[in-house]
């Protein structure tokens, strides 16, 4: 049988609560548009708003799960899951210590720490992947055939391995930024320092902000020129990444303006991308970081910087 969509679900449970779109968004703290997207199913509300959606609503969680399903699709929830930071943030954290990891071998206490920062980012997405599985046998069965399918079509696993192992990327080590001061935007601190690690093994200086309104109070009250570039999250409190880089944008001073930025962001959706460049950024580097791409945009970046 043929399920609601999960819009109409929503516009529906509103209405029994006598709610307004407004009054909705209101409480779950987002726009009026973003409801509206929702029940027009132009748009899906991120997982961690569905607990607050269900209480708000008069449902459980496993309600909106299972009503997310519908048409014999995986469930919205599960596409939305799959692009989410609750996956790519901890995945970003645990490439990154172990990139760490690597090159402090002799370091008993620094290997503690980073296999420590594995150990608890391995527990979280074990706790996400248990998340997911909590979906209808419906879903379970959908699932499976799509599964059954995909085996019948993708290569081998270990043709695909034995082709990785005869690749090398650039490492770390390839690249050199001495002489470079490059600032930090980030909110959470393991993520500063991988970023720092990675960033002081080519040479580079590296400073931090804890936010986007930091990181444009050191860019106003630094001379032109003093950052070479800037690494910038795109989700942190008090001001964002975007928002950051559209005040840096306006600086009145053309030298501090015209600093490079590069978005750093766990979110790698299309809308995420446009909204880095709209905002004037200058290149846009998914988490987890995979090197040589990020040195790459970097160079990029830098080299531009030099000709203009």
């Amino acid at each position: 049988m043929k399920k609601t969509s999960f819009g109409k679900l929503i516009r529906s449970l509103r209405t029994q609560n006598r709610m307004t779109q407004a009054q909705l968004a209101a409480k779950i703290g987002v726009t009026d548009k973003a409801v509206s997207k929702w029940e027009r199913d132009l748009s899906y509300p991120d997982i961690t708003l569905f607990p607050k959606l269900a209480d708000i609503l008069g449902v459980t969680v496993n309600d909106l799960v299972n009503d997310s399903v519908w048409e014999g699709r995986p469930s919205r929830l599960l596409q939305i899951f799959e692009m989410s930071p609750d996956i790519r943030t901890p995945l970003h954290i645990i490439l990154g210590c172990v990139e760490m990891a690597q090159s402090h071998k002799e370091d008993e206490q620094q290997l503690t720490h980073y296999l420590e920062n594995i150990r608890i980012s391995g527990e979280y997405l074990l706790g996400a992947f248990d998340r997911i599985m909590e979906v209808t046998d419906q879903e379970r069965r959908t699932m499976e055939t799509l599964r059954a399918a995909s085996k019948t079509e993708a290569k081998p696993l270990n043709e695909y391995l034995d082709k990785l192992s005869g690749r090398r990327g650039k490492s770390i080590r390839d690249y050199d930024f001495t002489g470079r001061r490059i600032l930090v935007a980030e909110d959470i601190a393991i993520n500063r320092e991988i970023a720092g690690e990675i960033l002081g093994q080519t040479g580079a200086e590296v400073e931090y902000a804890r936010n986007g309104k930091i990181c444009l109070e050191m860019v106003e009250h630094a001379p032109a020129g003093y950052y070479d570039l800037i690494l910038m999250d795109i989700i942190m409190p008090e001001m964002d990444g975007i928002e950051a880089t559209r005040r840096i944008r306006a600086i009145p001073d053309a030298g501090k303006a015209s600093v490079p930025i590069i978005a750093a962001s766990a979110n790698v959706s299309e809308k995420d991308r446009k909204a880095s460049m709209d905002a004037g950024m200058n290149a846009f580097a998914e988490k987890p970081f995979f090197i040589e791409k990020l040195f790459a945009a970097m160079q990029a970046c830098l080299s531009s910087s030099r000709r203009s």
